[in-house]
């Protein structure tokens, strides 16, 4: 090879031994720009999983204090939070820290303003408790105003309705919840006995008796949404309360109230035209309360337990039918009826009974309801007979709802 081709040779080795030192330059810059975006983009998902661990426990922590709320402010809390002040639009109370609280509101020179310890420390929140009000300030109220049993806000009836506004913290991320919630109406009770069908009272040691036997919130002993003519007696029973001791009233819409009990029934049953004795499984044998009869006939009787018992007898097409109780059936608390009911055989009973239909109370042995009996049915007559008495209590009724959880009316992320 002349010395030409060998400077020519060397030359080429060269170039190629630099454009593979390029190559591999520019495959390092290639792997070095590669990986730095790989890291980039595993920090940046690491922050966006690490900032919405963080909400999401500002959430659950929001979330907690209103559980907490609404724990408290039932009536049998163990750490209850007590309103004082229900007709003030100004009153507030807040749970968490002397600091954080002044953060939301709170005036510690303000009479009207209350600060409590939250019950536990593992979770930041900070609540605020207020009566809600209207656009114009009104208080607003969670109750029948309109007498039909359905349950409304407004302005004049019913329980307080609470506005609780909670704020969860965790890492620098904040949430907000805000609840309308409300205690459970006390049940509208017009009467000792509320029918909405021809109703006949029979039998001399009959009593249906409006007059409290438990306080001083006299009621008629019937109030109908029927002509008061459709209310009629045989065999002299009494019938007492305030003047006029039969009154006609728009009825109750006994149905929407069962509706609203009725999910919180702790015994419920599916049973279609059935008789049930005390001993029957499943039905008053199941132990639905005892209540202590007093020394008369008209003396109320007393209970320390409340419960919710549902019938529904309907059949599958919808149509109502009925249950009869017998047999020495007792029980404290609420029994809720779709459909007929024949109470007989000694039933005695502390609280109220709510039928949709007809109600036939009558049957050997002595039976008292303390409380109040309401019966919807407006076609089938209504029979109080032999021996049956009511007797009108208003402990028995405001202890149905004193202890219920609150209703939540909404719910709201407001972040």
């Amino acid at each position: 090879m002349n010395k030409g081709a060998r400077k020519t040779h060397r030359g080429a080795c060269g170039n190629e031994r630099g454009m593979t030192v390029v190559v591999a330059i520019l495959i390092v810059v290639v792997i070095v720009i590669v990986g730095f975006s790989t890291l980039m983009m595993v920090s940046t998902d690491l922050q966006i999983a690490g900032n919405y661990g963080s909400t999401q426990k500002a959430l659950f922590s929001a979330e907690a204090g209103v559980n907490e709320a609404l724990s408290r402010l039932r009536a049998d809390s163990a750490n209850p939070i007590t309103d004082a002040h229900p007709s003030s639009a100004t009153w507030s109370v807040y749970i968490g820290t002397d600091v954080k609280a002044q953060g939301k509101g709170y005036d510690t020179t303000n009479a009207m303003h209350v600060l409590v310890s939250s019950l536990q420390s593992a979770l930041d929140y900070t609540v605020r408790i207020r009566h809600q009000t209207d656009g114009a300030g009104n208080l607003l109220y969670w109750g029948d105003a309109d007498g039909d049993g359905d349950y409304e806000r407004n302005t004049t009836t019913g329980s307080n309705i609470y506005l609780i506004s909670s704020y969860g913290a965790s890492s620098g991320s904040n949430r907000t919840i805000e609840v309308e919630a409300a205690r459970k109406p006390p049940l509208p009770v017009p009467a000792a006995l509320s029918v909405n069908a021809a109703t006949s009272i029979q039998g001399s040691s009959t009593n249906v008796i409006g007059n409290d036997a438990c306080g001083s919130a006299d009621k008629p002993g019937i109030v109908t949404g029927q002509a008061i003519s459709t209310v009629t007696t045989n065999g002299n029973p009494t019938i007492a309360g305030t003047t006029p001791i039969v009154h006609t009233s728009t009825p109750l819409n006994v149905q929407a109230l069962i509706d609203t009990y009725k999910t919180s029934a702790n015994f419920t049953y599916h049973v279609e035209s059935a008789t049930q004795t005390n001993t029957t499984t499943p039905g008053p044998g199941d132990g639905w309360g005892t209540p202590v009869l007093g020394e008369s006939d008209t003396d109320p009787s007393t209970c320390g337990v409340m419960n919710i018992v549902y019938y529904n007898t309907k059949t599958s097409a919808g149509v109502p039918t009925d249950i009869s109780l017998t047999g020495g059936a007792t029980g404290c608390g609420l029994l809720l009826i779709e459909g007929d009911a024949f109470l007989h055989g000694g039933f005695s009973w502390n609280g109220a009974v709510l039928v949709s239909g007809s109600v036939t109370f009558t049957g050997g042995g002595t039976k008292n309801v303390t409380g109040a009996m309401i019966s919807g049915g407006s076609t089938d007559a209504d029979v109080v007979g032999g021996n049956a008495n009511i007797i009108y209590c208003s402990t028995a009724i405001l202890a149905l709802t004193a202890n219920q959880p609150l209703d939540v009316l909404s719910w709201k992320d407001v972040r």
